[in-house]
């Protein structure tokens, strides 16, 4: 097999496994019940009936119409979702994210598949500049070019396998939370039960300080704040050490919720907690990789900071501003 395609074969065995997943949710609940709900219970069956085909097709082959395909189960699953929550669909209701968790099972397959369908067309239009450009050049840049083609290949085989660690990451510490017996009596910094929990709301609160200090930091980096002049190189300095002041608060805080509780689904809330917490730190292996190797596009390095700071602020809802509200938290 040609290296050069592993990149696309990436995205398409991804794409392929985050239809198949979303069709198996939909399958799932069709048999748990939702096979009695007037039209719903057909519409169910057919959305796990065609997001596993376009998966197994997928698997195949990748020609265009089949990643419009995987566009349109996502986005028609997505509007289903949304109109069974506000209007309502063929009077049909539900509320928030039930049923727990395949609701937000769900919503994350969705996204995902549209994120990586407009990967793969981003990775697709990038490569058409350097496409033209090798064929304008002639026959006498023919043979340098092939030359190059060995260690290009290798490298894009290398990128992928660096694409693949934010995963294993996630996965590892999803498989241990589930698999760990929880110990609702470790300590934190000697403090236990509800004084543990206290002092993870206000270290988890110091957390998103930290983070949106980050953020307003590459804001300014990147000249997004017009009122300031361009940073000065300090700023950057300081953006790294708040970094890594931020993963070094977060590391006792994620070893006292993955020992004490793990990885649990028991509502809504310590669902959406338990997965956002073993997603933050894939975001953050994402970030250090990107930061690291320089060859990623220009707009990989403001998603995976957008997306880590969105990770820390959405633990933050669902637990410490929760706790700190009374156990209470809008829509949740």
């Amino acid at each position: 097999m040609n290296t050069r395609s592993l990149p696309a074969l990436a995205l398409r065995l991804v794409l392929a496994a985050t239809l198949a997943a979303s069709g198996y949710i939909h399958a799932q609940l069709y048999i748990d019940g939702y096979r009695f709900v007037h039209i719903i219970g057909s519409l169910f069956l057919l959305q796990a009936s065609t997001a596993f085909a376009v998966a197994a097709l997928l698997l195949l082959g990748a020609p265009p119409l089949l990643r419009i395909a995987a566009t349109a189960i996502a986005i028609g699953t997505l509007a289903g979702f949304t109109a069974s929550r506000t209007t309502g669909l063929f009077g049909f209701s539900e509320n928030g994210l039930q049923p727990a968790p395949q609701a937000l099972l769900s919503l994350i397959t969705e996204t995902l598949t549209l994120l990586i369908v407009v990967a793969w067309h981003a990775s697709e239009v990038g490569l058409v500049p350097s496409r033209s450009r090798a064929a304008e050049s002639g026959a006498g840049t023919a043979d340098h070019a092939e030359g190059l083609t060995h260690p290009a290949s290798h490298q894009r085989l290398h990128d992928v396998l660096w694409l693949l660690l934010p995963v294993a990451v996630m996965v590892g510490l999803f498989w241990y939370g589930r698999v760990h017996t929880p110990n609702y009596e470790t300590s934190l910094f000697g403090n236990r039960g509800n004084d543990a929990i206290l002092l993870k709301a206000q270290l988890g609160s110091a957390l998103l300080g930290l983070a949106l200090i980050q953020l307003l930091l590459a804001l300014w980096m990147y000249g997004r704040l017009p009122a300031l002049r361009a940073a000065p190189h300090r700023v950057h300095t300081v953006h790294r050490l708040i970094g890594l002041t931020a993963f070094l608060l977060s590391l006792p805080i994620a070893r006292h919720c993955i020992t004490a509780y793990g990885v649990q689904f028991t509502d809504t809330r310590v669902a959406l907690h338990s997965l956002a917490g073993c997603f933050l730190y894939g975001a953050f292996v994402a970030k250090v990789i990107v930061v690291r190797h320089r060859r990623w596009p220009g707009w990989a390095l403001p998603l995976a900071g957008g997306t880590l700071v969105t990770a820390i602020a959405l633990i933050w809802y669902v637990a410490p501003f929760w706790y700190l509200n009374g156990f209470q938290a809008p829509g949740l």
